[in-house]
């Protein structure tokens, strides 16, 4: 089924809004967080938070992310009627 008129821009709009919130987290976790890195070591006594963002947090961060965005875009082309079967 195809969008016309103002259900294609609104399916556009929110989809373009969840990719900016994707992207926006993304940044955090790919440079926010490691920016920060010597200030996370030793938060937890001497647990190296800065290492553990780096070589694991981020990337379980992602595949989170992943999943998340995924699951609300789905959600979002089923609200619109165009979701794949």
């Amino acid at each position: 089924m195809s969008m016309q008129g103002s259900g294609a821009t609104s399916h556009w709009d929110r989809s373009k809004s969840l990719l900016f919130t994707t992207l926006a987290i993304w940044f955090v976790f790919s440079f926010v967080v490691h920016w920060f890195g010597e200030q996370l070591n030793g938060v937890a006594g001497s647990f190296p938070g800065g290492y553990f963002m780096a070589g694991q947090g981020s990337q379980i961060a992602f595949v989170i992310l992943i999943f998340w965005f995924v699951s609300k875009q789905n959600k979002l082309d089923e609200e619109f009627d165009v979701a794949e079967d």
